[in-house]
């Protein structure tokens, strides 16, 4: 395992962490041209993959389908058409998570080592940019760096300034881009597929959608239940709680994942120190952001306090398994030593410069508001935040209140139109797949999705840990590949899956 990183080492790590989401967002526009007929494949904007078989096309779409013949906007896709022709299947589209995660490298990511060759063989892959992110009309708030993550309560539990940042991001998107955003949803999104998948010929389309690309997934597949063929959903939203009470489960899903972390940490006390039971690492672990609250540690650029190190154990916790554990645990350790003072190194940390691009900085955070708060209204009143903080605080003490704070949504204008439905009517050919200690998105919020969709779907299980189960579980990874590529599919039937180790 090694001995853990130094505190420079943890600088430079944890940076790199926090920066690599940003390293692709250094792309300019490729030479793919708009598209209202067939569409015209040319090489992919610049950083998005260097794959040969890749191309990419812009679809032009409406900005608001109320007005088909008003202002339009452009969606990127990309495509690697079926290794095997005699064998295709035909199109399955994919979609991450989100919302305002870019999708065009994922055809290329499918081909690439250890990934599986059935779907690359059978299928067109088929990426996109949904509309507003990267390179699909990208919009912006103008939101400085400050002012992008997500805030917390006050270590005494008010929300006063987040109240203050609430109104304020909220009011700033309005001046940068109030024609827009509006239609930033999931529902504009829905209609913007169903356009590709008639302009790319196909009577009917399969698709993978992951995190929110599942949400996105079930409302095409209710409005256009007899255009789709195979759909997985991995790691599915509850589309009966967007957003407001999606959002909240958050808390939960971090009580239900945290033992995993402080259990394997305990069995190896004598690496890290922290404690021998896992009731002792969680005691170790709590004093430490407590103290983190009221002592921050300083590096060069680099402020760790008691939220910062919620946030990164949170999102590696996100990993399936134990990948990220012994990183999560080698920062703890080092932190836990630092002493009680604010300290600063000399050290220096190297940290990749992000070029000048079109993309926006704020872009994902932008797109991540539109849709959160355009797809569905939000309580108003910030009391009711202040409250659900209160409660949440003491159900979810490791989670500090951030689920249930206050965010732009409460400030947002009304939606333009309805919640979009996830409902049940249409052949069953929906699989869902969910680990069933999922910090992001609890099993609870699979199991709500297998609700809503009723006959058309069945639920697999995986008794383990993290965020995405293709490619985390053997069981459940081999049981989509097989509903996907068979000639002849059959839905397996809901099931548990054993954790892998």
């Amino acid at each position: 395992m090694g001995s853990p990183p130094s505190r420079a080492g943890v600088a430079v790590a944890v940076t790199a962490t926090l920066t690599a989401g940003l390293l692709t967002i250094g792309a300019t526009p490729g030479r793919a041209q708009p598209s209202s007929g067939p569409l015209a494949w040319g090489s992919c904007p610049a950083g998005v993959s260097d794959h040969p078989a890749l191309r990419c096309a812009t679809l032009s779409v409406p900005l608001d389908y109320r007005h088909p013949q008003g202002r339009h906007i452009t969606v990127t896709v990309s495509r690697i058409p079926a290794g095997d022709p005699a064998r295709r299947l035909g199109t399955l589209v994919l979609s991450p998570g989100g919302p305002g995660i870019g999708g065009l490298q994922m055809p290329a990511q499918l081909h690439g080592p250890g990934q599986p060759p059935q779907l690359r063989q059978r299928y067109d892959l088929v990426g996109f940019d949904a509309r507003g992110v990267r390179h699909s009309s990208p919009v912006s708030c103008a939101l400085p760096v400050a002012d992008r993550a997500v805030r917390y309560p006050t270590p005494d539990g008010s929300i006063a300034h987040s109240v203050a940042y609430a109104r304020t991001t909220a009011e700033a998107c309005q001046r940068a881009a109030a024609d827009v955003l509006p239609h930033i949803t999931t529902a504009n999104t829905a209609r913007d597929l169903d356009r590709l998948r008639a302009t790319l010929g196909e009577e009917r389309i399969s698709f993978f959608g992951l995190s929110y690309g599942t949400y996105l997934g079930a409302v095409y597949a209710t409005r256009h239940p007899h255009r789709t063929d195979r759909v997985v959903l991995d790691s599915a939203l509850d589309p009966n709680r967007i957003w407001y009470d999606l959002v909240r489960l958050g808390g939960l899903g971090l009580t239900q994942r945290l033992p995993d972390l402080t259990g394997w940490i305990a069995g190896r006390d004598h690496t890290y120190h922290l404690g021998r039971t896992a009731d002792d690492v969680h005691r170790r672990y709590r004093a430490l952001v407590s103290h983190l609250d009221r002592h921050p540690v300083t590096y060069p650029g680099l402020v760790v306090d008691g939220n910062w190190l919620r946030d990164f154990t949170r999102d590696n916790l996100e990993q399936p398994d134990a990948s990220q554990f012994p990183l999560v645990a080698a920062v703890w350790q080092e932190l836990a030593a630092a002493g009680p003072e604010p300290t600063r190194t000399a050290a220096t940390v190297s940290t990749p410069s992000v070029p000048v691009t079109p993309v926006p900085g704020d872009n994902a955070q932008t797109v991540g508001y539109a849709v959160r708060c355009g797809d569905a209204a939000w309580p108003r009143q910030p009391q009711r935040y202040a409250t659900a903080v209160h409660l949440h605080r003491a159900l979810f003490p490791d989670d500090a209140g951030r689920s249930a704070n206050i965010t732009p949504c409460a400030f947002w204008p009304a939606p333009v139109e309805a919640p979009p439905r996830v409902g049940g009517h249409g052949p069953r050919n929906i699989l869902i797949l969910h680990n069933r200690r999922d910090p992001t998105t609890p099993w609870r919020s699979g199991h709500g999705m297998h609700r809503a969709l009723r006959h058309r779907s069945t639920l697999v299980t995986a008794d383990t840990g993290g965020h995405g189960v293709i490619g985390a579980n053997d069981c459940a990874t081999a049981l989509a590949l097989r509903y996907l590529t068979d000639d002849r599919p059959h839905l397996p039937a809901s099931r548990t899956c054993p954790g892998d180790g």
